[in-house]
């Protein structure tokens, strides 16, 4: 509201479409050096604070696949003696887990330095430094599906394991 006039509410879904808008790389470029001026320093210490978000991210999402390998280490036997499909389902989200590792170590975690960044002046590095985050972030991105994919075939075969208590063998104390 400007001087108590109040908003359409067209106007506030055309507010947020707009804000919601993803920028193409090239207005990325444009806006990071019309905000930096010449300064070679500041545009390198936006870029790497923005990787250094990623790799962060990254990080907590191996933590997560770790957890997942280690607890069926010391409860995969027990649920997958359920049933078959329990079976089939903690191996599968153990897979799948695993494969959203591989893809975060190999796609988001694996180093290219900024400096190593081809480019003949600064708006060209720029848009290849950028290509290359985005690139990790669209992997970033897929290993969280696949994350969160194994992590739901997981709860189901724990789920079932709750379901019929009695199906799983006893450890026996072994």
């Amino acid at each position: 509201m400007i001087d108590g006039a109040t908003a359409s509410p067209a106007a506030g879904r055309s507010a947020t479409a707009s804000a919601m808008k993803k920028v193409a790389r090239e207005e990325e470029a444009d806006r990071i050096l019309e905000l930096v001026g010449q300064s070679w320093d500041a545009m390198h210490s936006i870029l790497e604070r923005q990787f250094a978000v990623l790799h962060n991210r990254a990080q907590v999402l191996i933590g997560l696949c770790g957890i997942v390998i280690t607890t069926t280490g010391f409860s995969g036997r027990l649920i997958a003696g359920t049933s078959r499909a329990a079976q089939g389902l903690i191996i599968a989200g153990v897979a799948i887990v695993l494969l959203a590792a591989t893809l975060i170590v190999w796609g988001v975690q694996h180093i290219r330095w900024l400096t190593q960044q081809p480019g003949g002046d600064k708006r060209e590095w720029l848009l290849v430094s950028l290509a290359y985050r985005d690139r990790k972030t669209t992997i970033y991105r897929v290993a969280i599906a696949f994350l969160l994919v194994g992590l739901s075939f997981y709860v189901i075969a724990i789920a079932m394991m709750l379901l019929h208590p009695t199906a799983a063998p006893s450890s026996g104390g072994r």
